[in-house]
């Protein structure tokens, strides 16, 4: 891909997390990058294009830089799922709760309005959620969590535990609140080791 658009990416990637898509105009966007007009609409027809290519990115780092990093090696699976939760508490405490998720802020503000965005955001959360099933798979065979959990529905429910702690964080301005989310979320994990959890049980 041009270093280019990437910087165009980039740019607006950060411009939206602060401000909200609706409220981030191509031409903040042209300024805050040093980027012209012309270059801009070589790369991205409009600015939905760009948002697109936003949602993408944002899926593709956290890939990178969340799930790979905590998944991608030879741990037990509940190990992985821990450094999941620590990762992310690390990245938020670095930036002192400024901004929230910066895929959960856009699939707030765009899902309810614009259905192409809805969808990209649906299955980007359902890669998620598929990458989590698959950990939760990997402790199921290795005898990690009783036999009759729900994993979808406990994927669901880690992700769904982990965006609201992000946003509750984000919205108190207090990095304690992570930390006791997912404190308590590692914990219901280590029930449904024990089979002691309603998904689990």
């Amino acid at each position: 891909m041009s270093s280019t658009k990437d910087h165009i990416i980039e740019t607006a990637s950060r411009l939206v997390h602060l401000r909200g898509f609706n409220h981030t105009s191509i031409g903040e966007i042209l300024e805050e990058s040093g980027v012209g007009k012309g270059s801009f609409y070589y790369y991205f027809k409009s600015k939905e294009e760009l948002g697109y290519a936003i949602i993408e990115s944002n899926f593709r780092r956290f890939s990178e830089e969340v799930t790979g990093k905590a998944f991608g090696n030879n741990k037990d699976a509940l190990t992985q799922l821990h450094d999941f939760l620590d990762i992310l508490f690390d990245i938020h405490q670095k930036r002192n709760c400024a901004g929230g998720c910066r895929l959960g802020n856009m699939a707030m503000e765009m899902s309810d309005i614009h259905e192409e965005f809805r969808r990209r955001f649906q299955e980007g959360f359902d890669g998620w959620e598929a990458q989590i099933t698959a950990i939760l798979r990997k402790a199921h065979i290795n005898g990690q969590l009783a036999d009759h959990a729900d994993l979808p529905a406990l994927a669901q429910f880690i992700i769904a535990s982990v965006e609201g702690a992000i946003l509750l964080t984000k919205v108190k301005k207090d990095i304690s609140i992570l930390e006791h989310c997912f404190t308590e979320l590692k914990r219901y994990i280590q029930m449904c080791a024990d089979g002691n959890a309603p998904l689990c049980a």
